[in-house]
């Protein structure tokens, strides 16, 4: 074969084009419990979907808005503000009360939840987002098929999880209920909380807890 009729040339490798599997903070449309989310300066998970009578709505901490206790607008983006998007806006955190049974010096609440209200954003209701063990790696989901509005708190040594941006899945067991509780680094004083003995992290607020 002449060397005019040939031509060789060394080529980069082929690379395969296969995206990765998505992690609890990667983007989500449809939203869905347990993914991240992004307020201000700081990162947080998102709870789980709701349908309200003002619109489709998600759950979070109070503590997860700009202002704990109150409501002032709070912008979420999904998964970082880095898109420009954002996905819902805090439109219900009551205030704080004092007096009465709250402990003198203190504010207090029967819950740290917020609701957002969605800015025309695709979420999935019923749906968490189910890690691997130990990973932050996306799997599959878990479908909430029921809803108890009857048990006050759940018994001690019940074991529940939950998902979260930071840590992924953890569970553990129930082991106090009603418990009035400070939180640390503040005035605030929760009433009748429930612990449970379970792995969480920085930016795991607001996860959903099953």
């Amino acid at each position: 074969v002449d060397e005019a009729d040939y031509e060789i040339k060394v080529t980069k490798p082929i690379v395969l084009a296969q995206a990765p599997a998505p992690t609890l903070r990667s983007e989500f449309r449809p939203t869905k419990g347990g993914i991240q989310i992004h307020f201000t300066r700081y990162l947080c998970t998102l709870g789980f979907n709701v349908d309200h009578p003002g619109g489709r709505s998600f759950i979070t901490n109070s503590h997860c808005t700009a202002t704990q206790g109150g409501t002032e607008g709070t912008l979420y983006y999904q998964p970082t503000n880095s898109n420009g998007q954002v996905i819902a806006t805090e439109v219900d955190d009551p205030p704080y009360v004092k007096g009465g049974t709250c402990p003198k010096g203190k504010k207090c609440r029967s819950s740290d939840a917020s609701r957002a209200l969605y800015s025309g954003v695709a979420s999935d209701r019923g749906v968490i987002a189910k890690p691997g063990s130990g990973s932050l790696t996306v799997v599959g989901e878990f479908s909430v098929t029921s809803q108890d509005d009857v048990t006050t708190h759940f018994a001690r040594g019940t074991v529940v999880n939950k998902v979260g941006r930071t840590t992924g899945r953890t569970e553990g067991p129930v082991t106090n209920t009603c418990v009035n509780t400070n939180v640390s680094g503040s005035t605030v004083h929760l009433l009748c909380q429930t612990f449970v003995d379970a792995g969480v992290g920085s930016g795991d607020s607001g996860s959903p807890v099953f």
